[in-house]
């Protein structure tokens, strides 16, 4: 079997995780609801703005969302497990301005194109170059963006690594590029920055804006 830290996202995996993880994912993730939260109000959403929630999950947070681009904006989450998407569809019900789309990022499609993106605990889909190309296609330049999720410390910090390893274990397939989870966001984000940690240091919170290359050719990003 191919070690975690090398191998690309397997979405079969993730599938039957999250498929287990549905019912009591929310109650799982309580320590991260405010770093969820902040990342949400760090994209400065308006009124009439189309926002994208990407993996959404059971869509904790689109209720928030669609009261930030209220009343004439719009709220797309999208979700690849159905065990996750039918609790959000439920969440999302209750918002006149919000969608869920089941679908891998690889592969949704939208005619609305986004002004903002938020990205929550997305480890598979930051290391899956196919689902950025993807994302990015239905993104409107200039669009903000906003990741949060868990990290890596400094390799002398094993033992707190090993424990977010293990926490994080069921939330996604991969490890690779763990110790700095945003960098394949640079070729679109060059500007990017980590602007808050939480939880000791192994969650982070980064911004940026999307800029893509005047040549039409996307830096590479290891």
């Amino acid at each position: 079997m191919q070690p975690l830290f090398t191998h690309a996202p397997d979405r079969i995996r993730a599938l039957a995780s999250y498929a287990a993880l549905a019912d009591s994912y929310d109650s799982t993730c309580l320590r991260i609801k405010d770093a969820r939260n902040m990342a949400a109000h760090l994209l400065h959403l308006q009124d009439g703005e189309t926002v994208f929630d990407v993996a959404c999950g059971t869509g904790p947070l689109l209720p928030t969302l669609a009261d930030l681009v209220a009343p004439s904006g719009s709220v797309v989450g999208i979700e690849q497990s159905q065990a996750m998407a039918a609790i959000a569809f439920e969440r999302g019900a209750l918002c006149r301005n919000a969608e869920v789309i089941i679908s891998p990022v690889e592969e949704f499609t939208t005619t609305r194109r986004a002004d903002a993106l938020l990205l929550c605990y997305t480890q598979d889909v930051l290391q899956s170059p196919a689902a950025l190309a993807n994302l990015f296609a239905h993104t409107k330049p200039g669009a903000r963006v906003a990741v949060v999720g868990s990290r890596f410390v400094s390799w002398w910090l094993a033992p707190v690594n090993l424990f977010t390893a293990y926490r994080a274990r069921r939330y996604t397939t991969t490890f690779r590029g763990f110790r700095h989870p945003w960098k394949p966001l640079l070729g679109y984000c060059p500007e990017l920055q980590v602007v808050r940690s939480y939880h000791a240091g192994t969650s982070y919170l980064a911004t940026g804006i999307f800029r893509p290359p005047c040549d039409g050719r996307w830096a590479a990003q290891s």
